[in-house]
């Protein structure tokens, strides 16, 4: 997936320059097919590439600076490539930094207006989720629901888990799912994950409903977990090991 922060205004601008001129090209006289020379399939293959690239910047930059004018990006790229062209390079590199900033500065923004959001709705959904049957609220405002217990002595700090379990969103995607046991030592878990162990003996099935807070706050992770979300995890305790008998499976 594309990640604008990761890619220069330069790389963007380049690209679609790029892509543009192809398109041009495309529809006047290119023919291209599997059995064409391995040079022009070469260069159409690079064209398509990046072709698949400005179809996403397009779809995700357009409504962070506005969009580009295509005309203009094929006339400096022409120009360009006939060492004439109507700015400077001093002043195209400093338009080009120019659009880098406001790139940023409109990613942050958006960003900030998301993880705004996302706090909300997550009070909202822990607040009517504290309502249901069987759902506890711990201090640290860690919420769970027991869905069988188990026996034996709970995992504490140093132990390794054992563990089988599901991980969701609040609207019930699912970004993580262990169907066969996994081991984890204790200590590296999220907080709200340590705290809850921490409840559970071997054999017991709980629900988690954590907070942002307790999970990875305004950070997020990845693609599906967006920054101050809250996180819902359907979780069985298989096994508490003790550091010596996790270092033994080990071998």
């Amino acid at each position: 997936m594309l990640t604008l922060g990761k890619k220069s205004a330069v790389a963007s601008i380049f690209a679609a320059a790029v892509f543009t001129v192809g398109a041009v090209q495309a529809a006047d006289d290119v023919k291209v097919t599997k059995d064409s020379p391995f040079t022009e399939k070469v260069s159409y293959s690079i064209g398509a590439s990046l072709g698949t690239y400005i179809n996403q910047m397009q779809k995700t930059q357009t409504d962070l600076i506005g969009e580009l004018k295509n005309d203009y990006i094929v006339a400096g790229f022409i120009d360009s490539l006939n060492d004439k062209t109507a700015l400077e390079s001093s002043d195209i590199e400093a338009t080009l930094r120019e659009l880098d900033k406001k790139v940023q500065t409109a990613l942050e923004d958006k960003m900030k207006k998301e993880a705004a959001a996302n706090l909300e709705a997550g009070k909202k959904f822990l607040e009517e989720n504290a309502k249901k049957e069987g759902v506890v609220t711990t201090a640290s405002g860690l919420q769970y629901k027991v869905i069988a217990e188990g026996k034996g002595d709970a995992p504490k700090s140093g132990d390794t888990i054992s563990v089988k379990y599901k991980g969701t969103t609040t609207d019930g995607k699912v970004f993580d799912e262990q169907k066969e046991p996994v081991d984890f030592p204790l200590a590296n878990m999220i907080p709200g994950w340590v705290e809850g162990l921490q409840l559970m003996k071997p054999g017991a099935h709980y629900e988690f409903y954590i907070p942002s807070d307790l999970a990875y706050g305004e950070a997020g992770a990845g693609d599906v977990i967006k920054p101050n979300s809250v996180l819902v995890f359907d979780v069985e305790l298989v096994e508490v090991k003790q550091p010596e008998k996790a270092a033994a499976d080990k071998k």
